[in-house]
């Protein structure tokens, strides 16, 4: 016993357990009653006032007393599989589509509304190459270009003092 504290004090704590789906729908159908607010229905059935409330937003919000099937990773993809597969058809269609342009397909066809980000893990996912790009100019050969700029190697030998280099170190001399 350390200073008059009980070994149930310095008792390692332990995980609190999910309350069961049935002391949830008595707890609900007790509130539908009105058979008292948050609080009195929280000490009765021996639970926080808090968890009482949220099972009442949680009713209103979807209508049902049964608990909300949770998914174990995470959100759902906005990308299913008919998604992928109008994506698929869209580049097979026409493959020179930028991924803006794809995307603004995928909004208008399907109703779905994806990032930048998004369509370019999806078009990389599914192997998929898209011809244009927004760097290089529509339907046309880049031109050579011919240089008349005199060469940027004799510009920096002037720039560089005698018997100096950039390679070497700069030696202190004390005088």
């Amino acid at each position: 016993m350390i200073l008059g504290f009980s070994d149930e004090v310095t008792a390692k704590p332990t995980m609190g357990r999910a309350y069961s789906d049935d002391l949830r729908v008595r707890i609900l159908e007790a509130a539908e009653r009105g058979e008292g607010s948050c609080r009195v229905l929280a000490r009765r059935f021996g639970v926080s006032w808090e968890y009482v409330r949220k099972l009442r937003r949680q009713q209103a919000a979807t209508g049902q007393k049964a608990r909300v099937a949770q998914s174990r990773y995470g959100i759902r993809s906005k990308v299913t599989e008919p998604v992928k597969a109008h994506m698929l058809g869209l580049v097979k269609s026409q493959p020179d589509l930028t991924l803006a342009e794809l995307r603004a397909r995928i909004r208008s066809d399907k109703g779905v509304s994806m990032s930048w980000g998004l369509v370019h893990l999806w078009v990389r996912r599914l192997g998929l190459g898209l011809k244009k790009s927004r760097s290089t100019l529509p339907n046309e050969t880049p031109k050579p270009t011919v240089s008349v700029a005199p060469s940027s190697m004799s510009a920096s030998s002037r720039s560089t003092r005698k018997g100096s280099s950039s390679l070497t170190k700069a030696v202190f001399r004390p005088r």
